[in-house]
């Protein structure tokens, strides 16, 4: 039985119950951050390591405040808003006064074997940005001021004490905290892509599918009155004006549930790493039909392996079958992107760019710092961001000359070589070769696929620039300025229909 209240499909948004309620169905009703009182005893050695203690938080306050860049050069936010002719309030970030933010909701969704590690970026980034936004974990705790949800609090109770998935849930509570993990089980600030079927062996990855659902009921329950929501994960990174430029053009009183596409057997849902969103009436219908259906979804959460798909499956039983909008919403790391990919006659090069997937917190900074510089820039709430144009502005200044301990993803074998400059020549007579690496095991890689790639140790690569260049110059030109993906439910008259693409 679900320990909350039901919502019902007649109702403009669901009530809140009482407190007295709340207890009477066995909720707690204390505060969020609970507070604690200590008594301050006026001794020396108190004092000075009080001293000591606010030195350290003024320290480590300073040091978290800081932008380090992909080339290891740092400045502080106040000379980063300086240089973009900026104030000291938060407000004047280019991306706090946007039209149609104060609408939408962001979910984060992260667990405790990832959340010190890949959080904290986004404290000091995203989050900024976002007027509303809630974050879930699989532990409830306060983290360097931010309220962390537990996603897991209204399983059914058998579940949380007996199913093997929830061993590191129930550790977690019995120690207090993060402290109970083990140092394998932290994951560290880069994300590996799962197997076929996840990361089975993974405690982490075993609670995260559970999430899902619960986390709809409680998100409707603390912000009923939002038309949209936005769910995404710490390894995911939103293009912010972009996204809400593309929900301002579609109708948020229909049930949309939308986001790239994935198959698996027969059900069509949203990649969760890619980002979804949700109107207000598909959050309230899946919201009662979780309600109304929590046994049959908990069994079918148990012998299935990926929590998105669990939802996919709720949303279409509830009235909100997957709108897909790939290559807007889609899975691809920013280093490692297919920018001909060609889907369904949807061109990637020329679709609007919203989402990014398995983003180190590297990149996120990155990727977030440009975004601001971007808007500063064009000052236009309405400008949105391109595929191509991420490859012009972003990728090609950052590919200017050769790195050490980077992958750009050159993949072609053209056999060993003794050094980098060695394979660059190979490349060069390859009229079609646009990006080279060495390998670990000193092999010349190439490619015609342009990228950016990432940070890898061992591996060396390079680029021809001036055909890096050429790959954006050569593209055929695009037609439409705002190409959305909208099946009908769209207030501008940008409609593309297209039949459901499987994303690899």
């Amino acid at each position: 039985m679900l320990h909350t209240r039901r919502v019902s499909s007649t109702m403009s948004h669901p009530k809140r119950i009482s407190s007295q309620s709340w207890k009477e169905l066995g909720i707690s009703t204390r505060p969020l951050a609970p507070a604690y009182r200590r008594r301050f005893q006026q001794r020396p050695l108190y004092f000075l390591l009080g001293i000591a203690l606010v030195l350290y938080l003024l320290y480590t306050q300073r040091s978290s405040n800081r932008i380090s860049s992909e080339d290891g050069r740092s400045r502080t936010w106040v000379q980063y808003e300086a240089a973009l002719g900026l104030g000291s309030s938060q407000k004047t970030l280019p991306c706090r006064s946007l039209p149609g933010a104060e609408d939408v909701l962001v979910v984060l969704k992260t667990g405790s074997t990832e959340l010190e590690d890949k959080l904290p970026v986004h404290l000091t980034t995203t989050l900024r940005c976002y007027p509303n936004y809630m974050i879930f974990s699989d532990y409830e705790e306060d983290f360097r001021g931010e309220h962390i949800y537990d996603a897991l609090e209204f399983v059914d109770p058998k579940i949380q004490e007996t199913h093997e998935d929830f061993e590191l849930w129930r550790r977690l509570r019995n120690a207090g905290g993060r402290s109970a993990l083990l140092p394998s089980e932290r994951s560290g600030p880069v994300s590996t892509p799962p197997g076929a079927t996840g990361k089975k062996s993974n405690p982490g990855w075993k609670l995260d599918k559970w999430k899902f659902l619960p986390m709809m009921n409680r998100t409707l329950y603390e912000h009923p009155d939002k038309k949209w929501y936005i769910f995404v994960e710490t390894d995911t990174y939103i293009m912010w004006q972009t996204a809400l430029n593309y929900l301002a053009a579609l109708d948020h009183k229909q049930p949309i549930y939308m986001g790239g596409q994935v198959w698996i057997g027969e059900i069509l849902f949203a990649h969760g790493g890619t980002g979804f969103a949700v109107s207000a009436p598909a959050l309230r219908q899946v919201v009662e039909r979780f309600q109304n259906h929590q046994k049959e979804y908990e069994a079918f959460t148990h012998w299935h392996w990926a929590g998105d798909c669990v939802l996919g499956k709720a949303m279409k039983e509830a009235g909100a079958p997957l709108m897909g909008v790939w290559p807007i919403w889609q899975a691809d790391g920013i280093g490692d992107m297919h920018y001909r990919r060609d889907e369904g006659g949807l061109r990637l090069w020329c679709m609007p760019s919203v989402s990014y997937h398995h983003l180190t917190p590297v990149q996120v900074e990155s990727m977030w710092t440009w975004e601001q510089e971007w808007m500063a820039k064009t000052k236009d709430p309405r400008a949105i961001v391109h595929h191509r144009d991420v490859y012009n502005q972003y990728v090609l200044p950052r590919i200017t000359a050769p790195k050490q301990n980077w992958n750009n993803h050159a993949d072609e074998d053209q056999g060993p070589v003794n050094s980098l400059d060695e394979c660059r020549a190979i490349c060069t007579a390859l009229p079609a070769c646009v990006q080279y690496a060495l390998s670990l095991d000193l092999r010349c890689m190439t490619t015609a696929r342009a990228n950016l790639g990432e940070w890898s140790r061992g591996i060396d690569s390079g680029w021809i620039h001036d055909r890096m260049v050429d790959f954006h110059d050569n593209a055929t030109l695009c037609k439409k300025e705002r190409n959305w993906i909208t099946r009908g439910v769209a207030k501008q008259q940008f409609v593309h229909e297209i039949a459901p693409q499987v994303l690899h």
